[in-house]
């Protein structure tokens, strides 16, 4: 494996993290996700340019190797105000809102190693809890994060009153 560096995402990463983020409409393992949540290039490049932007509560995380990026994590970061932290146990907590590697740079280690550069740069911000939401048909996804150490807390259900 090449080296791989792995840091912070800045403005100047934008157009590579969206041409990352396009990925999403051929990889054959995303297309489900795609069905419940249709990719839209413009509004993706709205918020992937507002999530660089922001200062404290999101943040855009790069793997790189000579090619570029290859993948990236984005985590929203929460503090929870002094009127609720009478009913938490944590001040901070973050969302792992996404983590996509590039589909020629899997099964290589980088998305395990981009998620404890992401769990290391959380901790490092004193952040005490990390959620994430997976697909149930995303096994791969689904092992790694427990192989890492996230535990099933509840489980969530659709109904899709559109459909027949």
């Amino acid at each position: 494996m090449e080296k791989m560096i792995y840091r912070k995402a800045t403005i100047k990463d934008f157009e590579n993290i969206c041409l990352l983020r396009s990925q999403l409409l051929d990889d054959p393992e995303d297309r489900l996700t795609l069905e419940y949540a249709p990719y839209n290039e413009k509004n993706d490049r709205v918020w992937i340019k507002k999530c660089l932007h922001s200062k404290q509560k999101i943040a855009i995380l790069i793997a790189e190797d000579n090619e570029g990026i290859c993948a990236h994590s984005i985590i929203l970061i929460e503090k929870v105000s002094k009127k609720m932290q009478a009913y938490y146990t944590y001040k901070q907590k973050a969302r792992l809102v996404h983590l996509y590697v590039s589909i020629t740079k899997r099964r290589q280690g980088i998305g395990k190693a981009l998620l404890k550069y992401t769990l290391q740069y959380l901790k490092n911000k004193n952040v005490e809890f990390v959620d994430l939401e997976c697909y149930m048909y995303n096994k791969k996804a689904a092992a790694l994060y427990d192989k890492i150490g996230f535990e099933d807390v509840f489980i969530e259900k659709r109904f899709n009153l559109s459909r027949k």
